[in-house]
């Protein structure tokens, strides 16, 4: 067997003289020979997928059924049947990205035992379509089933996922003798023993060193985001190859990536909020063939993206704990003698940190509105829950995805209609309680990895409870020689911060009112106005800035929160202003008013009209005082909100282009429908613009 094996990975590699790692061949032996079920625990780079797709081939050769792959990104998939490939394996994938067609042909090969191995993405588990009429079709003939990325089971490690919390009961109705593989790069003694337990007794380790010998490890803090762009626009022309800036929001992606282009380095942002799969494979695909310098990428690309000549992985802002970042910076150096692995740290990296944790669960009375919305209507797609609660469609779906995994849960899911189940439901708030704990230490922890002076690479090895870590040589506290400078260039610096305080924010009015569809109709008191014609419809317009961006966002924070705006904000917003294109130029301003802060905006306003050299309006008034915008989470709260809620002085209004200011934009409702009633009154053009955009934005 030995031969067989080795004969197959000299076929996945495409070298003639490729051999083992250590472990390698005893993982295949335990599931091809023994049916084990085994826990390996390997650095990334190790080959845990060779492992399973050799056992995979062994084990139809052997006559048994298809493996099950349970994967969690689909880039992973992506690369999973490339590899497969070489081994003449025929696997095909299953999964929510998929359209109807590709699922269904997926479905007939699946059931008509035409395929080595079933990718699948953790949230399949969930749905009963899969289950019923694939899954339960083939249980019985399962050759291997395989978790990779296993610590996403436990809710003790770093990336836990609630999806995976289905693995457990699909593994408990399938046969005892199935040979079960779960593969991690990052897991400790607590996540070791917590994926034992829930996976059984049976389940035995195999556990490497997770040293990674090419890795060149330095933590450097810079307080502010205009001097960590400096260090990285003069960095990156010291480092050779290409490699990966990780950033924590996709609103910091575009900034970092955008700077860097300024300065004439290829880099592009990658995040979730991409227009496309196709977009996302495009940016990777250039990466991996050096055609870019660096991807700015979010956590959207981490676990399973494979390039062995990763030059650097570096941070532009902390991750939440060492143990992803361990998973993410070991993306570097995988197949090269030297790579460099960088972890800025400044002063918004606590408040970022902090944002995470408060939204990692849902609240509790979100919870019971949401079950009580369920229960009353007796069954709801997700289309019809949105009007009827005042949360985002993404926390609706954490919600539900939450509420679903829950044991027993609360509700179940038929087709894609969610109905209320007969079992009370309690938040718990214990475990809760316990897991935001784990995660405040593991924060601290990562403040002591950055702060260390002792080796870098065994402070990681420890933390993830490594055998007899031994010091790398090579980190900046090991070699200070060996390190990059950390020192900022000021003149970069001073131009870095000129870049954050030019680049606006296109400001881009909904092209819609909100329509609930069969479930509600909004009263608008423009409604019945051809405003679907876009008749009624504002030109797009300009932020100056986004909130909290290390330059004008940060002022402009501090003018909302003393109650006045700095002078310092009127020349850059006449300068935002006459960088616009026109048609036609306004003549005249006109603002948002503010029942709570009736002189914030409207004294601005002023201000900037007289700098301008044109009149400002009070032509817009508060009809009736609604709760605050902000406090509306969707489309159908937010636009119903606004209902009725201005009104028009139309003896201080002009029917010449007009500039509408308001200090911060963020869902556009209130500038469309402001406009709108500009529009309708006679106003030839209204163009919005704002201080600042609060969009979340990632």
């Amino acid at each position: 067997m030995k031969e067989i094996a080795l004969k197959f990975l000299r076929e996945m590699t495409g070298s003639e003289v490729a051999e083992f790692h250590a472990d390698q061949y005893e993982a295949i032996e335990e599931l091809a020979n023994k049916q084990s079920q085994l826990l390996v625990v390997q650095r990334t780079g190790w080959g845990k997928s060779a492992v399973y797709f050799i056992s995979t081939k062994i084990r139809r050769m052997q006559g048994y059924g298809p493996t099950i792959i349970v994967s969690p990104l689909l880039s992973l998939i992506r690369n999973q049947i490339e590899s497969a490939a070489k081994l003449g394996l025929k696997v095909v994938s299953y999964n929510s990205s998929m359209d109807k067609n590709e699922r269904a042909a997926s479905q007939r090969l699946i059931i008509s035992h035409q395929v080595d191995a079933i990718i699948i993405a953790p949230e399949q588990l969930g749905q009963s379509y899969f289950s019923e009429n694939i899954l339960n079709v083939i249980s019985g003939d399962i050759g291997l089933f395989v978790v990779d990325e296993a610590h996403c089971i436990s809710d003790w490690g770093h990336d836990f996922r609630p999806d995976y919390g289905r693995i457990v009961r699909v593994l408990q109705n399938m046969p005892q003798n199935m040979p079960v593989l779960a593969t991690t790069a990052t897991a400790n003694n607590r996540v070791v023993n917590d994926i034992k337990h829930q996976l059984g007794d049976r389940l035995s380790i195999i556990r490497g060193s997770l040293s990674r010998k090419a890795l060149q490890l330095q933590n450097i803090h810079i307080p502010n985001k205009a001097k960590r762009l400096a260090w990285l626009a003069e960095s990156l022309l010291t480092i050779e190859g290409s490699g990966i800036i990780y950033a924590k929001t996709t609103r910091d992606c575009e900034i970092v990536a955008g700077y860097l282009q300024s300065m004439g380095v290829n880099a592009h942002a990658y995040h979730s909020n991409l227009d496309s799969d196709a977009e996302k494979i495009a940016l990777e695909q250039s990466l991996i063939k050096n055609e870019i310098k660096a991807l700015v990428a979010t956590s959207a690309l981490g676990m399973g993206f494979d390039k062995p000549d990763l030059r650097f992985v570096i941070h532009f802002q902390a991750p939440g704990n060492v143990v992803e970042y361990y998973q993410q910076v070991g993306r570097a150096g995988r197949g090269i003698d030297s790579a460099i692995g960088v972890m800025m740290m400044g002063d918004d990296d606590e408040r970022i940190q902090r944002f995470f944790i408060e939204s990692a669960f849902p609240k509790e009375e979100q919870i019971n509105q949401l079950l009580n919305v369920i229960e009353q209507n007796d069954g709801l797609k997700l289309s019809q829950i949105e009007p009827l609660v005042n949360f985002t469609i993404g926390k609706i779906q954490d919600i539900l995805k939450f509420l679903s995994i829950e044991n027993p849960s609360p509700i179940l899911k038929d087709g894609s209609a969610y109905y209320r189940t007969q079992f009370d439901y309690e938040l718990p708030h214990n475990k809760i309680e316990r897991l935001n704990t784990i995660k405040e230490h593991e924060w601290q922890r990562l403040i002591e990895y950055h702060n260390s002076d002792k080796c870098l690479m065994q402070f990681l090895r420890k933390e993830l409870d490594d055998d007899a870590p031994e010091k790398c040589g090579k980190c900046a506290n090991c070699d200070p020689t060996n390190s990059l400078k950390a020192e900022v260039n000021q003149d970069l610096a001073i131009q870095a911060h000129s870049y954050l305080r030019h680049r606006y924010i296109k400001i881009k009015p909904r092209a819609l009112f909100a329509s609930s569809g069969d479930n509600a109709r909004l009263a608008f008191p423009i409604y019945n106005f051809p405003y679907r014609d876009g008749k009624l419809k504002c030109e797009d317009g300009m932020a100056l800035s986004s909130w909290k961006d290390g330059a004008w966002g940060d002022v402009v924070a501090n003018g909302k929160k003393e109650g006045r705006f700095s002078d310092k904000l009127i020349q850059p917003m006449v300068n935002m202003i006459n960088s616009m294109q026109y048609q036609e130029r306004p003549a005249w301003i006109t603002y948002i008013p503010s029942p709570r802060h009736p002189n914030l905006v409207k004294d601005f306003a002023n201000q900037l009209a007289a700098e301008l050299g044109v009149a400002c309006m009070d032509t817009l008034f508060v009809k009736e005082v609604r709760p605050p915008q902000k406090t509306m989470e969707n489309s159908f709260y937010q636009s119903k909100n606004l209902d009725g809620a201005f009104g028009v002085n139309t003896g201080n209004l002009y029917s010449n282009p007009v500039w509408l200011i308001d200090d911060a934009v963020d869902s556009r409702w209130t500038f469309t429908i402001a406009g709108a009633l500009l529009r309708q009154h006679g106003v030839r053009k209204v163009i919005p613009i704002a201080l600042t955009s609060t969009s979340n934005n990632g």
